[in-house]
């Protein structure tokens, strides 16, 4: 007789709070980063255009974010729109696709800081493994719920969204990017957790990734000397090996409580690598202090606690674990990239979801947004909340009309 696996999914949905609070805080959540990161990049690129192109115009850069953002945007509307049924029919093809654009990749990629995992196509550039994030998400949230029971088995947990995950991680393996690589191992954790795999499998594919990294580590030039500038910084060049993490320190402690103002930043002309990317979290803090950090960290909280509701609260399986893994996704990356800029973590080359500069990162992550946006359209009783919404507005205008009259 075959054991069950624990259920996690099986949480019946929490009664607290109203059915459209999930939906309103994604909304909010996404706005302030979108927002911030919008006027970050904007102060980060523009001194990167000059120094590229005197001649050339300050807002280019910034303008090549706000078309990603339109982008995203309408991505963003049009998934959260669709229903439960076409995201299930949508996510096999969607993975197939990230598998194609992939492989792609290797015979006929653009090689960035040692990385081989970008396309250019028309004279545009953008990451496959950013698109292949969403799709792997989507499919493990249909296959592990089709196939939750038997997440008991070795054989069940590989087949066949193990495999799948595996083929991605090769892909994105093959072109040298460890920083997605690890990502998209929190993303797969994150669906297998919510789905109910057995804690001692987390063990054996924990030693695994460990396996993963140090082989990385050993095959890499630039890797092992980023672990070792982590773990012995009194012994690094601050103009050199460890430039980038320590002047991340100096623009987080000059920044104080309130910051040196909206452009202000010092380190972003010339002591910072990566200002606009990797290391806006560093920027952010110069320019608008504890406030400003602390703004992002509650921004990103409010997804998290809108991605627990879903988890918690929705009847779907489908929903719950694509959820776990959209949520690890975002809101793991997001610490990751945190952790690296005050110190936590050697660098990696993660950047900030939703802030960071960079078109495919955030048009992906918005996408990503729209999915989540239409699970807690059908999040139980939202749908009879938004239904009821503009009865409620006309009955609002209808008292205020006769309070006038009378």
């Amino acid at each position: 007789m075959t054991a069950t696996a624990p259920r996690r999914t099986s949480t019946p949905p929490a009664p607290s709070g109203s059915p459209v609070t999930t939906y309103y805080l994604l909304v909010a959540g996404t706005a302030i980063l979108v927002l911030v990161g919008l006027a970050l990049v904007l102060s980060t690129t523009s001194n990167y255009a000059l120094r590229a192109d005197s001649g050339a115009s300050p807002y280019r850069l910034f303008i090549t974010q706000a078309v990603a953002l339109v982008i995203g945007m309408g991505g963003l509307v049009a998934g959260s729109h669709l229903s439960l049924t076409w995201w299930k029919r949508l996510a096999p093809w969607t993975l197939l696709a990230s598998y194609a654009l992939l492989a792609l990749v290797l015979v006929a990629g653009k090689s960035v800081n040692g990385n081989k995992n970008w396309l250019i196509i028309g004279g545009m550039s953008f990451q496959p493994s950013e698109f292949a994030k969403l799709g792997l998400a989507l499919f493990l949230g249909v296959t592990l719920a089709t196939f939750r029971r038997e997440l008991t088995t070795l054989k069940g947990i590989l087949i066949p969204g193990g495999v799948a995950a595996a083929l991605v991680l090769l892909l994105v393996l093959a072109g040298g990017d460890l920083g997605t690589a690890m990502v998209i191992c929190l993303l797969v954790g994150g669906a297998y957790w919510v789905a109910g795999m057995p804690l001692r499998y987390f063990l054996v594919l924990a030693a695994a990734g460990v396996g993963m990294v140090l082989y990385m580590l050993e095959k890499g030039t630039t890797r092992g000397s980023r672990i070792d500038v982590w773990l012995n910084p009194e012994n690094c060049d601050p103009q050199g090996s460890c430039m980038q993490a320590i002047h991340g320190l100096w623009a987080l402690a000059s920044g104080g409580l309130w910051g040196l103002g909206p452009g202000m930043s010092r380190e972003k002309w010339a002591g910072l690598p990566a200002a606009d990317n990797d290391f806006i979290f560093a920027v952010i803090g110069e320019e608008f202090g504890l406030i400003g950090t602390g703004l992002v960290l509650i921004a990103f909280g409010m997804i998290a606690v809108a991605i627990n509701r879903l988890v918690r609260r929705h009847r779907d399986p489908f929903v719950q674990i694509a959820s776990g893994a959209i949520g690890a996704w975002i809101v793991g990356q997001a610490l990751i990239n945190i952790a690296v800029v005050i110190g936590l973590l050697p660098v990696t080359g993660v950047p900030l979801p939703l802030v960071s500069s960079g078109g495919s990162s955030l048009i992906v992550s918005l996408a990503a947004i729209g999915v989540l946006l239409a699970f807690a359209r059908h999040e139980p009783g939202a749908q009879e909340a938004f239904a009821a919404r503009p009865s409620m507005i006309k009955r609002s205008i209808a008292i205020v009309s006769r309070g006038r009259r009378g």
